[in-house]
């Protein structure tokens, strides 16, 4: 038994609650407590990401922010000195959102914690060779138990479960730390008692970049509705030799997941780095999928071809089918 992700004994589930905004602004933050931390890809990765836990008991957050939604961060320190980071001496007081990652019970099961996923973004001035740090990520990397952040939220109702979950399929799609919601998802999910088919596709460049694995394998040993499959594009080729990318999951596995996403029952939620869906609408065309709308003058072959820039991609956004097609990319 896993009890981060399995609800331990004696411990009653809290009802969802009700979905809040904003409850804490930048002009009204909250302190809240680093519990612990933890690093949730491979040791050998050259990234480093980490699943950071902060208590917010006692605040009026506890107990109210839903999975799908986001937090708030207000860094501070020494990635925020231009000396050291120049390059983000505009951006010192800004607010980064990061999406939840813990259920909305929070990893103690008792929704007086709260938890994100960060990667460490690091690079070099490509002039100056010199480093560049992200303020917020390095500084949320950094923390250790004890210290205290400053957050705002929660942010967000659009990417939310259904109200009725277990009446629902879900075909989740995540690309890097995209994969953050369907952690706390998934959670829910099992430890409500979900009989419906649950698949998550999740694409990384290498397989040590493959965050909250153990967790994911855990539920994919002990619910057999659910299907976890990972698309490692650096290290693995699709059906034509090219590089292989969530998308090419989709293609692989069309056989399940065509009757899947025909039943009006089925969610199809996308998570990543932008540009992610335009793979997967590409593929909704192909198989003639409702979840989307073919501007007009194109056919699904057209879809195909379009540019990556094309003037046509967000038509195809505006347009799809918001109910059953939920999506957070950036």
């Amino acid at each position: 038994m896993n009890s981060e992700i399995e609800k331990p004994e004696g411990v009653s589930l809290r009802p969802i609650p009700e979905t809040a905004v904003n409850i804490y602004t930048p002009k009204n933050t909250f302190d809240a407590t680093v519990v612990s931390k933890r690093r949730i890809n491979h040791p050998s990765s050259p990234n480093y990401d980490w699943h950071i836990v902060f208590d917010i008991d006692g605040c009026d957050m506890e107990g109210k922010y839903r999975i799908g939604q986001s937090i708030g961060v207000i860094p501070a320190g020494r990635f925020n000195d231009p000396a050291l980071n120049q390059i983000h001496r505009g951006l010192n007081s800004k607010v980064r959102l990061y999406s939840i990652a813990s259920a909305s019970w929070g990893d103690s099961w008792d929704g007086k914690t709260v938890s994100i996923c960060v990667k460490r973004e690091m690079s070099e001035d490509p002039v100056t060779g010199q480093l560049v740090f992200g303020a917020a990520s390095n500084y949320i990397c950094d923390a250790k138990p004890g210290d205290k952040v400053q957050i705002t939220g929660p942010v967000g109702k659009n990417f939310l479960l259904p109200d009725d979950p277990l009446e629902h399929d879900f075909v989740f799609v995540a690309t890097g730390t995209g994969i953050a919601p369907y952690r706390g998802m998934l959670i829910e999910l099992f430890n409500a008692g979900v009989e419906r088919d649950l698949w998550l596709i999740f694409g990384v460049p290498y397989s040590t970049d493959v965050m909250y694995e153990a967790d994911f394998r855990y539920f994919e040993k002990t619910h057999s509705n659910f299907n976890f499959i990972t698309a490692i594009s650096r290290e693995q080729r699709n059906a034509k030799g090219g590089k292989r990318y969530v998308q090419d999951v989709l293609v692989e596995k069309e056989s399940e997941l065509i009757p899947l996403l025909q039943k009006q029952s089925t969610m199809l939620y996308m998570c990543g780095l932008k540009g992610m869906e335009n793979g997967i609408y590409q593929w909704l065309a192909k198989i003639n999928s409702d979840l989307i709308s073919i501007p007009e003058g194109l056919d699904a072959k057209a879809v195909q071809e379009l540019a990556r820039d094309a003037a046509e991609w967000p038509i195809i956004e505006r347009t799809r089918n918001k109910e059953r097609l939920l999506k957070e990319t950036y």
